[in-house]
């Protein structure tokens, strides 16, 4: 009989800070279309001489940071020497943090099958990013771009609380979500912007086993995938009477595997000492509460989920809300201006289908769509001014930013609703359709859909449907 194993799952995870220059010197920090090695200085090339001079603005957002992860701020933090040699590092060492962090312990709360769950934080730490080294195809050589090298990073060390592929993508979601949300990262994984390690170990014991590293990943799908890969081979690797190697090991996304790197290393092989050249930083009180003052009237994520939970809506939905900054807003910009809590779950219905599926074709930054059109555009379908048929039809309009009203108005598609002018045009069709007047007088209840559509028809869809539905059914009665 096999063992009941049981992984044990922490995470790193390096945010990219949303400054306007690199950590230590005034660089810009965004290097997406600047061609190789232009975006560079003497201070993150590290010639001689040059000074590193801390960004005052990392520091901001890195207390932002800790106000998300409910995380005390350091009186006092300083920087220390990180010291290993890789082409892409041109110090051959890393300016990082590991005595004093400027982000202590915290944690956060994940929601997985519908109930919540902490996780502890261990500590963050302010550091900066090495360059970008590529290797040509089918060449002997390397080329490294260092204008990425002294991006400032925020790296959060998780707890060890995680115990399932699932709990580490929802921590991994919920992190994202507080970090774009607070405006501490713009988030772009595709740009390196949001990268983190997974280490797992699985025990039969209350012990906890040999752990690896999944180095690298920038995916929440891959990193619930390789963590179900690595689980899976520790456990066979182990049930075979092997042992666990501690090592780095990265995911080969073609063949759905994590495959061996190198031997992983410990603190003492990078022998850390203080940074001589940045002096300790003082935190003053005031100041922390200042930079936090500026983003406490935030809704934080996890609360966003608290509310949809109440609403009904699944994980699945919640992710869209959560996930998208500009989607979210719309939705609290909904719900304010509808002011009516038994409508919130329309706006929801609208956000996750028909907006997404505009987003699916367009970019996002094409939308002009407003949480006050959105209200609109559902106020008047409650309150019949329009179909539910003919507000889908104008739901682009209202995105490239026109207001429903005016929308309806030049093109006549106030929906009908006088019954008299209804019933007119109901009697008409009726008189010209004995034959199903006669279907349905026999049994064949089917034959008034047959007028309804007639009826939607004839008006071009602005009748009410409702009411066209109740009324055709009365006059077919009486005939």
């Amino acid at each position: 009989m096999s063992k009941q194993y049981t992984p044990t799952i922490g995470i790193e995870i390096h945010v990219q800070l949303a400054t306007k220059s690199k950590m230590f010197c005034g660089c810009d920090n965004n290097s997406r279309s600047a061609k190789p090695n232009t975006n560079v200085c003497p201070v993150c090339l590290a010639f001689p001489g040059s000074l590193p001079v801390v960004n005052k603005g990392a520091v901001e957002l890195a207390i932002r940071l800790g106000y998300g992860l409910n995380a005390k701020i350091a009186d006092t933090t300083s920087f220390d020497r990180k010291n290993y040699f890789y082409p892409d590092s041109p110090k051959g060492y890393q300016i990082t943090q590991m005595r004093e962090p400027i982000i202590g312990e915290g944690h956060i709360e994940i929601l997985v099958d519908n109930e919540f769950k902490k996780v502890g934080i261990h500590h963050a730490h302010l550091e900066e990013d090495a360059g970008k080294s590529t290797h040509p195809a089918g060449k002997d050589y390397s080329l490294v771009d260092f204008n990425r090298a002294g991006t400032p990073l925020v790296e959060i060390v998780s707890e060890p609380d995680m115990h399932s592929p699932v709990e580490a993508k929802r921590y991994l979601q919920e992190i994202y979500a507080i970090a774009t949300t607070l405006g501490v990262s713009d988030g772009d994984m595709e740009h390196g912007n949001f990268k983190f390690d997974l280490n797992v170990s699985v025990s039969d014991t209350d012990e906890l086993g040999t752990r690896t590293e999944l180095k690298n990943l920038n995916s929440f799908r891959n990193a619930e995938r390789s963590l179900k890969y690595e689980i899976a081979r520790q456990i066979e690797v182990l049930e075979s009477g092997e042992k666990i190697i501690q090592e780095t090991r990265g995911w080969n996304d073609a063949k759905s595997q994590t495959v061996s790197q190198r031997s992983k290393e410990e603190a003492n092989d990078y022998r850390y000492f203080p940074e001589p050249d940045i002096p300790p930083i003082n935190l003053r009180e005031e100041f922390i509460n200042s930079v936090q003052d500026e983003i406490k009237q935030t809704v934080l994520p996890i609360n966003v989920r608290r509310e949809l939970l109440q609403l009904g809506l699944n994980a699945d939905e919640q992710d869209i809300l959560v996930g998208q900054v500009q989607t979210r807003t719309i939705f609290y910009d909904a719900k304010n201006s509808i002011a009516n809590p038994k409508l919130e779950k329309k706006i929801v219905n609208w956000l996750v289908g028909d907006y997404q599926a505009w987003k699916s074709e367009h970019s996002e930054s094409d939308s002009k769509l407003t949480g006050e059109h959105l209200a609109d555009l559902i106020k008047l379908i409650e309150d019949g001014s329009i179909s539910s048929k003919t507000a889908k039809e104008i739901f682009t309009d209202v995105i490239a930013g026109q207001k429903p009203n005016e929308i309806i108005s030049q093109k006549g598609l106030t929906q009908m609703s006088d019954d008299s002018e209804i019933e007119n045009i109901i009697l008409a069709i009726i008189e010209k359709n004995p034959q199903a007047v006669a279907d349905y007088k026999s049994g064949n209840e089917k034959a008034a859909g047959f007028f309804v559509g007639q009826v939607m028809a004839a008006t071009k869809g602005q009748a009410n449907p409702g009411k066209a539905n109740a009324l055709v059914l009365k006059l077919l009665q009486e005939q």
